[in-house]
């Protein structure tokens, strides 16, 4: 058969079978169409909005379901209703009575761009987690991928997501909405290049001085800066790519900057005077054998060290900035005083054949002082160094700094002072503390106190004649214990106790107490001791306590204090230090000292020292005077405190500098010795430094004291 007929053929069979119903057609779809509708196979629906299409074929008696909640389908007759009501993707089915199907893809989209509220290009630090970032807009649902997981890594919870930088680069992250919209951040972790500061290798500045600002960059972005001796110098920062050095007292130390990845730059600091080493020795001096003479040394770096050409002849050590030369033969040495950088003296010492000196003091061999006294002495002759000891630590400690002895009483009776030199020679002073009729019956208590009921305070007794007896004229309020010169009072229940005390010829005085049911706020003032210039005028708050309150100035020729309420302000007339003593209506007393100090013209702090207890959370003013502004502030410990950024604008009398609490949210501190013992009831500095326009600097030094009081518990925040 040719293709001509075979194509005749294939048509006849075909128009024939159509007529006969064939096909595989239903037997009631007269009309021969398959099921159909108007819509295309994949549309897209954005949310609110409603599209009608029509449906033919098939068999009439139409229907249609939604199996996503995103859209929603409706018949009406041939009328096929489509509604967006969310974001996503759904299949819509169209049936006829028949069974036969239709499918649609619908994309609902929101109608809005698809969004983020990541900005465009990002920085993380090296194992640093970003904020939680939101996606909306699109069409859901969403997908977000890192473009390399090596360097950023994406953790994705439905809309949200957050970014955590693993390993130093840069990286695209992406997000993918359902209909194929999408969104791209660059992100940079770390900077890209090696950890670098601004400070030169070496740096020198002077005591009480700052250094010039300088800037940490590169790296991981997280930095830190320590110095290995903050005796030195100490580290000031407002932010952490940013820090001065502060000279604190002559020497070397080291800074050094460190990123997270341990990556660190070192400094080589060295702290020097405005003043050239010296001594108060001669350039020649002349000893006995056995003799010793002690000197003053100063300036430099104040960081010394001394040694003798001849050992044999003449020996040198250095306490502190005492230089100790002592002669051992007769001949000639000489003695090399040094700094801890390039200062150096020289000390010819020639030692003679005389007999030395014997061990003496300007102090007799009895003497009597008075309680609360501290009387000095003077050593010498012997061989230094001196050292001492006291018999009795209960009545009288002493101390040798050099060629002075200090004494310090504590409690009245007697006790043996014995100084002994480096050869064993030794002097003994008999002290007598307190003894005779001349010295009145007295107790370290007030005259009227008010004690917790359950507590128990401890005073000490002087003077008069002892032994001594205690005794409470109401024992259900107070108890009293004496041991001594001492005694206890106890508060048993409310009341008030009349507190006798006797010595053993009859004396007596009386300590009015009274015995209250509940634990009082203690009264506080901030700051505490406070130090500034004359012509400043400092400001306090009163906390704590009952108002009203009364305040007492013991120096007014030094400060002029007014009280205004809960606060008071003192005017620094001369030079000098008062007292000043805040009572509340309970009788509870608070004592801080203010020193003023010669007004200087050049750029300072007010106060210039301070301390405040470590439960404070109130910002701290302060204010800048002198320099040229505007000024710039740094603190030695962001954790503790914090200053201002950026720059401060000069003001016409005075500039305030608030400082605030620090990353801890807290001023708690616990202070702990050199051998990790903590100390309760230490105290930490920290140093404020201000840098003015000039380069000018000044600092103050802020002191937390730790609260507990020898509880043996911090109890700071409680």
């Amino acid at each position: 058969m040719t293709k001509f007929f075979r194509t005749i053929f294939a048509i006849l069979t075909i128009s024939l079978l159509s007529a006969c119903g064939g096909g595989g057609g239903s037997a009631g779809n007269t009309s021969g169409t398959a099921l159909f509708t108007t819509a295309a196979s994949e549309i897209v629906l954005v949310a609110g909005d409603v599209q009608t299409y029509n449906i033919g074929g098939g068999v009439p008696g139409y229907a249609a379901t939604s199996n996503s909640g995103v859209v929603v389908a409706s018949v009406s007759g041939k009328v096929l209703t489509l509604k967006g009501v969310g974001s996503g993707s759904a299949t819509i089915t169209v049936t006829d009575s028949a069974g036969a199907k239709v499918s649609i893809t619908v994309q609902a989209s929101t109608g809005v761009p698809l969004f983020t509220t990541a900005s465009e290009a990002l920085s993380v630090g090296i194992g640093r987690t970003s904020n939680a970032y939101t996606i909306g807009g699109g069409s859901g649902v969403f997908t977000v991928t890192s473009g390399n997981r090596q360097i950023v890594s994406v953790t994705q919870n439905g809309s949200q997501f957050t970014i955590t930088g693993v390993s130093a680069g840069q990286a695209t992250v992406s997000i993918t909405d359902s209909l194929g919209a999408f969104k791209r951040i660059e992100v940079t972790v770390g900077s890209g290049i090696n950890l670098f500061t601004t400070a030169p290798a070496s740096v020198t500045v002077a005591v009480g001085s700052s250094s010039a600002v300088y800037s940490i960059g590169g790296g991981s972005e997280q930095y830190s800066v320590s110095s290995s001796d903050n005796t030195v110098a100490t580290i000031g920062q407002s932010s952490s790519n940013q820090f001065v050095i502060t000279g604190k007292t002559g020497g070397k130390a080291t800074v050094t900057v460190k990123d997270t990845l341990g990556k660190e730059i070192s400094i080589s600091v060295t702290v020097g005077t405005n003043d050239a080493l010296y001594s108060t020795a001669a350039s020649t001096v002349t000893l006995n054998i056995g003799g010793s003479g002690i000197y003053k040394v100063g300036g430099g770096t104040t960081i010394y060290s001394v040694g003798s050409s001849n050992t044999s002849v003449a020996t040198a050590t250095i306490i502190g900035s005492d230089l100790i030369i002592t002669g051992v033969a007769t001949g000639s040495a000489t003695v090399i005083v040094r700094d801890s950088t390039t200062g150096s003296l020289t000390i010819n010492v020639t030692v003679g054949s005389g007999t030395p000196t014997p061990l003496y003091s300007t102090a007799a061999s009895d003497i009597i002082v008075t309680p609360g006294s501290s009387p000095t002495f003077n050593v010498g002759g012997g061989r230094a160094p001196y050292f001492v000891s006291s018999s009795s630590s209960n009545v009288a400690t002493a101390a040798i700094a050099g060629s002075t002895l200090s004494l310090t009483t504590v409690g009245s009776g007697t006790t043996k002072i014995v100084i002994t030199d480096s050869v064993g020679a030794t002097l003994t002073i008999n002290v007598t503390v307190g003894a005779g009729a001349s010295i009145p019956l007295f107790t370290s208590a007030p005259s009227a106190v008010t004690i917790i009921s359950g507590s128990t305070v401890t005073y000490s007794i002087g003077g008069g004649t002892a032994p001594y007896t205690v005794t409470s004229s109401n024992s259900g309020a107070a108890t009293v214990l004496v041991t001594g010169s001492s005694y206890t009072v106890t508060g048993a229940n409310v009341g008030t106790a009349s507190i006798v005390i006797r010595d053993s010829v009859g004396a007596s005085t009386t300590v009015a107490a009274t015995i209250s049911g509940a634990a009082q706020t203690p009264v506080d003032v901030l700051p505490g001791d406070s130090t500034g210039a004359v012509g400043d005028t400092l400001s306090f708050n009163i906390s704590g306590g009952s108002a009203p309150y009364t305040i007492l100035n013991n120096n007014p020729s030094i400060a002029t204090v007014t009280l205004n309420g809960g606060a008071f302000t003192a005017k620094l007339l001369n030079q000098g230090s008062t007292v000043v003593t805040v009572t509340d209506k309970q009788g509870q007393t608070k004592k801080i000292t203010i020193t003023a100090n010669a007004a200087a013209s050049q750029l300072r702090i007010s106060p210039s020292a301070l301390t405040v207890g470590e439960d404070s959370t109130n910002s701290i003013e302060l204010t800048i005077y002198g320099g040229t502004g505007p000024y710039r502030a740094f603190t030695s410990d962001l954790t503790l405190s914090s200053v201002p950024s950026g720059t401060i604008t000069q003001g016409t009398s005075g500039t305030a500098l608030t400082i605030g609490l620090g990353s801890n949210s807290t001023r708690c501190v616990t202070v702990k010795d050199t051998g990790g013992t903590i100390l309760i009831g230490g105290t930490y500095d920290m140093t404020i430094t201000v840098i003015d326009s000039l380069g000018a600097s000044a600092t103050a030094t802020l002191t937390l004291k730790d609260n507990a009081k020898g509880i043996g518990t911090d109890k700071c925040g409680n």
